[in-house]
């Protein structure tokens, strides 16, 4: 399979807040959520989809080598060989990594890579009721608005001192 050139993005005018994303990740890993929420002032809390950058800030902070880009260009994690000292939650920088620990792991959106790979989208995107969450096709013209979006709009609820 090639280079699979799709992401999340968010439409905030579209979300209501309902966390039907988070539980959606959460029941489908096993009770590990890997999706981080962000607090827009204090009126919604909207969901923070890692963006798998071009060039992640997250990877070159890993001591270990658990983070790494696949074939697709997806950012992924080594579980066995994450130590949990959240150099990646720190370097990301959109909050996109959780600090909070669930089994001795960061939470990291995987994309649901087993699911995208056989066609189908990530769990977030299809358990959305408003249709805030859509699986993209990245085209030129739409790289610089997905990769920076969220960030202008919504802070992240890790604060970093």
């Amino acid at each position: 399979m090639g280079k699979i050139e799709k992401r999340i993005i968010v439409d905030l005018d579209l979300c209501i807040g309902c966390r039907s994303c988070s539980a959606a990740c959460h029941y489908g890993h096993l009770y590990q959520s890997n999706l981080v929420s962000a607090r827009v002032e204090d009126i919604a809390l909207v969901p923070t989809n890692c963006r798998h950058c071009l060039n992640p800030a997250c990877l070159a902070s890993c001591p270990t080598g658990a983070l790494y880009q696949d074939e697709h260009g997806y950012v992924r994690r080594a579980n066995l060989l994450c130590i949990g000292c959240r150099s990646c939650s720190l370097a990301c920088p959109f909050g996109a990594i959780g600090s909070e620990f669930t089994r001795h792991i960061s939470p990291k959106c995987d994309l649901c890579i087993d699911r995208v790979e056989v066609g189908k989208k990530p769990r977030c995107v299809t358990a959305c009721t408003s249709g805030a969450l859509q699986f993209v096709e990245l085209v030129p013209e739409t790289i610089p608005e997905t990769l920076i979006g969220g960030r202008i709009v919504a802070r992240s609820k890790i604060r970093r001192a």
